[in-house]
């Protein structure tokens, strides 16, 4: 009988729980360790939306990359998006797990992923890991086979993540591009490590205004957005889960949006 604690098991051997940052809440969230397993769905972020998807397509363990449970509760309500997510899962008896900052801290992990679609090959860890272990830490630093114009490699970054409308970046600094750090999700804190590795571009996500003027022509900075960055991660954990248990159901969530919208002005 497989159990919410072998599909723990699973994505532990792959993204040990044991990366995760001291702020994050990854694991098993809601729902008990012995559960027999029915079906899992795989999404980003857990919704009310994505809990009845769980449940109508008779999947009774949802593995997200965000945790829904991040910071303390104070209440179960129903009077918020989270809290009504959490009342219904615990109704239906849908489990949720979240591996987060340990998949990206994984050697083979998010940014692995993001890396190997851009095409670089790795050479270093931005942040490595305190238990020293190889590969593992937090962004990277690698090289592209090809050098690229900045113009050049902002049209091949926009290709590579269509699910990004626009890109945002900072003033060109003429250079060519072959040196790339990139870090998925939030990765603004590593900038500086980025240059002083001497990356000629920087790609990750939640870049904020003033932060836009710190690599003072150094490096060009690209925001590629928080999800589309980290999009990544659903393919991960639906490959680990579906892997290790192959004759249960392993679905993504087609109910799951983005709580980010855009309007483009040109297209108008």
């Amino acid at each position: 009988m497989v159990t919410f604690s072998d599909v723990l098991a699973a994505i532990d051997e792959s993204a040990p729980f044991k990366l995760q940052e001291e702020y994050d809440n990854s694991g098993l969230l809601v729902g008990e360790l012995d559960t027999p397993l029915r079906g899992t769905l795989v999404c980003m972020d857990v919704t009310e939306a994505v809990v009845a998807e769980a449940i109508e397509r008779g999947c009774n363990l949802i593995v997200s990359h965000h945790p829904l449970i991040f910071h303390g509760l104070k209440s179960l309500r129903g009077d918020t998006e989270r809290s009504r997510a959490i009342i219904l899962a615990l109704r239906a008896h849908v489990g949720i797990l979240a591996a987060h900052t340990n998949l990206d801290a994984a050697c083979g992990g998010v940014n692995y992923a993001i890396a190997q679609k851009i095409g670089l090959t790795p050479q270093q860890v931005l942040a490595p890991t305190l238990s020293g272990e190889g590969g593992t830490g937090i962004g990277l630093i690698g090289t592209l086979s090809t050098g690229f114009s900045e113009e050049e490699f902002l049209i091949y970054i926009a290709r590579k993540f269509p699910q990004q409308p626009c890109l945002r970046y900072s003033p060109q600094t003429g250079k060519t591009i072959e040196r790339v750090a990139l870090c998925g999700g939030s990765g603004i804190e590593f900038l500086d490590e980025a240059i002083r590795l001497g990356a000629d571009a920087y790609l990750t996500g939640d870049v904020k205004y003033h932060d836009f003027q710190r690599p003072d022509g150094k490096l060009l900075l690209i925001d590629l957005g928080h999800r589309e960055s980290e999009l990544c991660a659903i393919d991960l954990l639906k490959q680990i889960v579906s892997q290790k248990f192959p004759t249960f159901a392993c679905g993504v969530s087609v109910q799951e949006q983005s709580p980010v919208n855009y309007f483009v002005s040109n297209k108008y």
